[in-house]
């Protein structure tokens, strides 16, 4: 039986790679192809669908903090996490957003991979 601490450090080395923009890593984390659940939608994509770099840029997002993270069932092929809450910082700790989200994963022969996901973004102010 697979453990939680195992699906745990998989999820915190794809947000550390997603924090650091690391788009090549964060490709590394999802077994594609991957679902994503939009607003109303699903798509089944081949590439991520934003660029983490692109929204640290254009929202001046420098960290996140407040993470709150359960895995909360694993089998021995498949995981969920969910990110219940995260905070996006600006540089001077200001609030851009508040996030929640959860992740699919699927055990493969280089580890665990998300291959579904869904968040939600809650603006500040």
């Amino acid at each position: 039986m697979a453990s939680r601490r195992e699906v745990l450090a998989a999820y915190q080395s794809y947000l550390d790679a997603f924090m650091e923009a690391d788009e090549d890593a964060i490709r590394r984390h999802l077994q594609w192809p991957c679902t994503f659940l939009m607003d109303g939608r699903s798509e089944t994509l081949d590439e991520f669908p934003y660029s983490p770099t692109a929204l640290k840029r254009e929202n001046d997002w420098a960290t996140s903090a407040g993470l709150e993270i359960d895995v909360v069932a694993v089998s021995a092929t498949k995981a969920h996490v969910l990110l219940r809450n995260c905070e996006r910082l600006r540089p001077d700790g200001s609030l851009i957003e508040e996030v929640s989200a959860f992740y699919a994963f699927t055990r493969t022969a280089e580890g665990w991979k998300i291959f579904a996901m869904s968040s939600i973004e809650f603006p500040s102010g």
